[in-house]
């Protein structure tokens, strides 16, 4: 086949929604980029040679007959280096309704690799590492490439018709590079999964990753090792670099909506009893969570460890039903923002498991992660600090590593700059992640600092000397943007559009700290699909020495429990007696915390 036939047989175009509407607009502290879709570049056909072979080394494809061959790749646009990358590829099918004559419709059905090195799924789609070969069932197929949320997507569609034979170029536009402004990107919490983890965090230009460890695995196995191993493999296959740095941990285990992290006395492995126990926690993961709770107490009075290098525990599941249980252990040390109820491939309206939410109003896709922002609100306003984190979640499926993730800044370059050093180990990493250094986000890049204090800082005031804070940030979105807020103790304290934001020159009003409490700012994005959203973690205040304690949060997590209460006594196989103690503890808990309340 000619060059110009080929041209005419398969076509690869940006659609109407991949018209690129955004700008960049610069307000000396502020940047806020508008983003959507560039166009793909296509390269010249290679010899006619070249194509007889690779029609020669075709297979079968999973969609059917191998009607046309596409052959892709993906390369940085600056330089033209070869990316590893994630390529989402459907297609619309022909659907027949009763006696309705047949219509065309938006149903669209996943289109696999070939078998081979490249096959690799990456939970929605599958990466694109190096020259990917597919032979495509003729019609028009639709595809986004995307490299994380520093990168813009690639969208368009094409047409792949009869015995059509062509290649795609990829030329990937990076938007931002996050490691270079002192933030290192990391999901805190990977499934276990037979897929090749370092080449799907690759293709999401993702650093860091906490996975659950793998249940086949041979003793000796080292994440770090096999990184080594396969970075230096793909030199020399000449195949596309893996992300650099690459940390990956296997040192997380899920337990009741819990994830507990670090030594191997905070795993599920410390409740083991012996081989002819009958403990009731072996059957229930909530209680063997507040058993390993109470002994992860008792390690912690004893142990002289320093406590960043201590197991660590965090909320999993904000909507677990024994949350002001857990919370009442005084055990948990940060709280996910960004969860496994938030997914590509589908929307999620009620969780399946915990505490559900009332029906009676109606429920949208971006219900259940307002509903966990606001659990983790109440959590600051009860007067925890709790480190935000983000992640995949333990609920697998079709989904990208890293699509919910956490930036960690380095440590300030000096007491009194916002500026940072990317951190140099995953050690740093998840020492920045407990101080929270951090934001978390599943879309936007929100860099941000309060009176040049990164996020996490504590500022301590004088109740006669209240001060003034100015907020400063670097805002870059691919969504429509909804609104970017600060809010303050639960209230906000701040709210525009972008556009609104853009006039006033990217200054927001100074913040007027004269109660003890918090701060954060976070952007909304309008995607419709659930909720998707980037925000910081908290700043604190100390006026006098005080934290903040509300009475509407103190009661919202007394109700919660005393919900709980009723949910156990309804299950028939739960053992209220191996119970009783944690209740009663919980119970004593938030009573006293509600005589130490000092806001309303």
């Amino acid at each position: 086949m000619c060059h110009q036939q080929s041209r005419k047989r398969r076509r690869g175009e940006k659609n109407g929604r991949g018209r690129d509407r955004g700008r960049l607009c610069q307000f000396g502290i502020a940047t806020i980029a508008w983003k959507t879709v560039a166009k793909c570049k296509p390269i010249p056909q290679r010899p006619t040679l070249a194509i007889v072979l690779l029609a020669l080394s075709g297979t079968l494809s999973p969609v059917g007959a191998a009607d046309g061959k596409w052959t892709i790749s993906a390369v940085e646009e600056s330089d033209g280096e070869p990316r590893v990358a994630r390529i989402e590829l459907t297609r619309p099918t022909v659907s027949r309704g009763g006696n309705r004559p047949t219509s065309r419709v938006k149903r669209l059905r996943i289109v696999r690799p070939l078998p081979g090195r490249t096959a690799v799924e990456a939970g929605f789609g599958f990466v694109l590492d190096g020259p990917t070969n597919l032979n495509l069932s003729e019609g028009g197929y639709e595809f986004r490439v995307s490299r994380g949320p520093e990168y813009r997507v690639i969208g368009g569609n094409s047409t792949i018709e009869k015995t059509s034979s062509d290649e795609h170029v990829f030329a990937l536009p990076r938007i931002l590079n996050m490691r270079q402004l002192g933030w290192t990107s990391g999901d805190c919490f990977v499934p276990w999964s037979r897929e090749n983890l370092p080449i799907r965090m690759t293709a999401e230009d993702l650093h860091v990753a906490m996975a659950v460890a793998n249940p086949v695995a041979r003793e000796g196995d080292d994440p770090a090792k096999k990184v080594v191993e396969l970075r230096a493999r793909r030199r020399r296959h000449e195949e596309p670099p893996l992300s650099d740095p690459l940390w990956i941990g296997n040192d997380v285990n899920a337990l009741g909506g819990l994830a507990f992290y670090g030594s191997a006395a905070t795993g599920p492995d410390a409740l083991a009893t012996g081989s002819e126990s009958e403990d009731p926690s072996e059957t229930d993961s909530d209680l063997a969570a507040l058993q390993l709770l109470a002994r992860l107490a008792s390690q912690r009075r004893d142990s002289s460890a320093h406590p960043l290098v201590q197991g660590k525990v965090a909320v999993e599941n904000p909507f677990a039903w024994p949350l002001p249980v857990y919370l009442a252990s005084d055990q948990v040390d940060g709280y996910f923002v960004l969860g496994d109820w938030l997914r590509l491939d589908r929307p999620i309206t009620q969780t399946k498991s915990g505490r559900p939410y009332s029906t009676s109003n109606h429920r949208t896709a971006i219900s259940l992660g307002r509903e966990a922002e606001q659990i983790g609100w109440e959590l600051l306003d009860a007067g925890f600090r709790m480190a935000p984190l983000a992640g995949s979640g333990d609920e697998r499926g079709l989904h990208p590593v890293g699509y919910n993730r956490l930036y960690v800044a380095g440590e300030s370059i000096d007491s009194s700059s916002s500026s940072s050093q990317p951190v140099e180990s995953a050690e740093q990493w998840w020492q920045g992640v407990w101080e929270g250094r951090s934001f978390a986000t599943n879309g936007p890049l929100l860099i941000a600092n309060l009176d040049g204090k990164l996020p996490g800082h504590v500022f301590r005031v004088d109740a006669a000397d209240p001060i003034q804070l100015r907020a400063e940030l670097t805002l870059t979105v691919q969504d429509p943007v909804d609104y970017l807020e600060v809010i303050y103790n639960g209230q906000v304290h701040y709210s525009a559009k972008l556009d609104e934001y853009a006039k006033a020159g990217g200054k927001i009003p100074p913040l007027h700290v004269d109660r003890s409490g918090w701060a954060l700012i976070r952007v909304v994005t309008l995607y419709e699909n659930h909720f998707r959203a980037a925000t910081t973690a908290p700043w604190y205040f100390e006026v006098d020495g005080e934290r903040r304690i509300t009475r509407s949060s103190i009661e919202f997590f007394q109700n919660w429990l005393a919900e709980y209460e009723t949910y156990l006594r309804s299950q028939p196989d739960a053992d209220l007696n191996a119970y009783a103690p944690f209740i009663r503890s919980a119970r004593d808990f938030w009573q006293s915390r509600l005589q130490a309340v000092n806001a309303n």
